[in-house]
């Protein structure tokens, strides 16, 4: 069985509710447990037939509270099955429908929600007539909750698309979306041009007569609010023809197409003061709802038309009585009253109404200031989260930055470390060396001077030689070496010989000058200390070592070998262990 899919099955549904004799109820009641029955014993495609009768009967009482959640879990289960049975028409119809009964109940925001995913699978199966109505309830729900700038962002957005496809029924569908944006803007004019290019759009759409007959008869309406009563007429019959296309295309009678075209003659044939016409549509009206939709305002005009003030006065009081802030009705009973010659009455109620827009001043006043506190309330929120947000980054951020400082720390002091070790093993290389050639030099003193290989390959003189050992050995002996203050001249009368020829020794044996060897023995006898003795601190084997201060200890010793007394002393320690 096919469920049709069109906006006016809800009107559908609203007629028969209010047709049906309330003696139908219990039989109704045994209807639905009798499908229960049959859905609890069947699966596949009864068991889907089963729920499909009963969610119809359940749309006979849609009002009701809780029946919307039972309409839905319905159609959960229907999804489910059509799933089971890879049907994607039944799905194409059951996710429309399932969307359409929220649309009914006005709840907005869960049609708002909903409708991504409805949309994504009419859009993955290629189903576009039931993307573009869908579309539609979707804006609408936009359009309810004021939030008209995105109702139009989101109607551009699918009208594109529709023209890119080159669908003319999607784009005449988002044009009446449009043009309902604009209606309730008030901006009559552009949602008259809307509407026409919808209609001129859907003319050639047999899928889409449904919609056709719905925005024909919309445009009645818009030429009625811009007072185009002529253009509203020649536009009422043509729809009257539409209508009768839409009969023979579903083969079947469209109550509420009609209705809904005569509720526009009512209202067209009220403003035109044709009260006959006006009486004649009402009547039309009643033979199909059987009396059950009262329309007292507008019985009252007609009858506040046709001069019989007391029974238009009945209607309206019944109007009022519906509708309480009904301004229309008021102002229609304030005009009665007068024709009436009921003066005080009339007076009463002038105060009353002009109480009621006070109120409903207020009333606006009062929604627009909770409006401007809930924004408030909104962007402070908003704000107040921005700032955590940016709090919450500028934190990371410092994390991550010490992190990576850290981490470059850490690096750092691993490539320090390791060149460190690799300086100490350069110095102790070169101290091995040092030692091999003592020895080697210790050989040759055993062997013919002039004979002896060694000899010739040593930088100076053999008497220059001796004289350096000599200045070592006067200078390590007695703490010569840490008294700062010695003389040159001391030296040369403790060794025997003068300036020159201790100078031009030094220069030839070790090619530096006598302080820069000196120096270069302080540092060495400082670096043996260093080794040997760790019970003294740096800054004694400094003084100890003719250095004047700890801070020149460090630099020369630092500049000679690449690393610092105490960085040596570690690794040293570290060595011994």
């Amino acid at each position: 069985m096919k469920c049709n899919i069109y906006p006016g099955v809800l009107w559908g549904f609203l007629f028969l509710f209010l047709i049906l004799p309330v003696s139908a109820q219990s039989s109704r009641q045994q209807k639905k447990d009798s499908l229960r029955l049959v859905i609890a014993k069947t699966e596949g495609t009864e068991r889907l037939e089963a729920n499909k009768k009963l969610v119809a009967l359940y749309q006979m009482e849609v009002n009701k509270d809780h029946v919307l959640d039972t309409i839905l879990t319905i159609y959960d289960a229907m999804k489910a099955d059509a799933r089971k049975l890879d049907d994607l028409k039944e799905l194409e119809v059951i996710y429309y429908n399932r969307l359409a009964a929220i649309s009914s109940k006005h709840l907005n925001d869960e049609v708002i929600r909903q409708s991504p995913a409805t949309l994504d699978f009419f859009a993955g199966n290629k189903q576009w007539k039931s993307y573009y109505l869908a579309s539609n309830m979707l804006i609408e729900a936009y359009n309810n909750l004021g939030k008209y700038e995105e109702a139009l962002s989101k109607a551009d957005s699918i009208y594109n698309f529709a023209k890119a496809q080159n669908d003319r029924g999607g784009m005449g569908v988002v044009l009446y979306s449009i043009s309902r944006i604009y209606t309730l803007q008030r901006r009559f004019p552009e949602a008259e041009k809307c509407l026409r290019e919808s209609v001129d759009m859907l003319q050639d759409q047999p899928s889409y007569i449904h919609m056709l007959a719905t925005i024909s008869n919309r445009l009645v309406q818009n030429l009625i609010a811009q007072e185009h009563y002529d253009e509203a007429l020649k536009t009422a019959h043509e729809t009257e023809e539409v209508n009768r296309r839409y009969e023979e295309a579903s083969k079947s009678s469209q109550p509420s197409a009609w209705c809904n075209l005569w509720f526009s003659y009512i209202d067209l044939y009220r403003q035109t003061n044709d009260f006959d016409q006006a009486q004649f549509y009402l009547d039309k009206v009643d033979s199909i709802t059987k009396g059950s939709v009262k329309l007292y305002k507008e019985r009252g005009h007609v009858l506040f038309g046709k001069r019989r003030y007391r029974e238009a006065l009945e209607m309206l009081d019944k109007a009022i009585e519906a509708s309480p802030n009904a301004l229309e009705a008021k102002g229609l009973k304030l005009m009665t009253l007068i024709r009436m010659n009921e003066p005080e009455e009339a007076i009463e109620l002038f105060y009353k109404v002009i109480e009621d827009l006070n109120a409903m001043h207020d009333k606006d006043y009062n929604a627009k200031l909770d409006e401007i506190r809930t924004q408030y309330e909104v962007d402070k929120y908003i704000a107040e989260k921005e700032r955590n947000r940016i709090y919450f980054l500028f934190t990371l951020g410092i994390c991550l930055f010490l992190i990576l400082l850290l981490g470059g720390v850490v690096y750092y002091n691993r490539i320090i470390a390791a060149k460190n070790r690799n300086l100490y093993r350069q110095i102790k290389e070169q101290d091995r060396i040092a030692d091999e050639l003592l020895l080697l030099k210790q050989a040759s003193a055993q062997e013919d001077d002039a004979a002896s290989p060694v000899s010739e390959a040593l930088p100076g003189s053999n008497q220059q030689r001796q004289l350096v050992e000599r200045l070592q050995e006067y200078l390590l002996t007695d703490k010569n070496l840490c008294d700062t203050n010695v003389a040159r001249s001391e030296i040369t009368t403790a060794l025997g010989v003068n300036k020159n020829q201790l100078t031009e020794a030094i220069k030839a044996v070790t090619g530096k000058m006598p302080m820069e060897y000196i120096r270069t023995l302080q540092l060495e006898e400082a670096r043996h200390l260093l080794d040997r003795h760790p019970e003294l601190n740096i800054e004694s084997i400094a003084y100890d070592c003719g250095f004047n201060t700890p801070s020149t200890f460090y630099r020369l010793f630092r500049k000679r070998y690449g690393i610092s007394p105490s960085e040596y002393r570690k690794l040293s320690e570290a060595q011994q262990d």
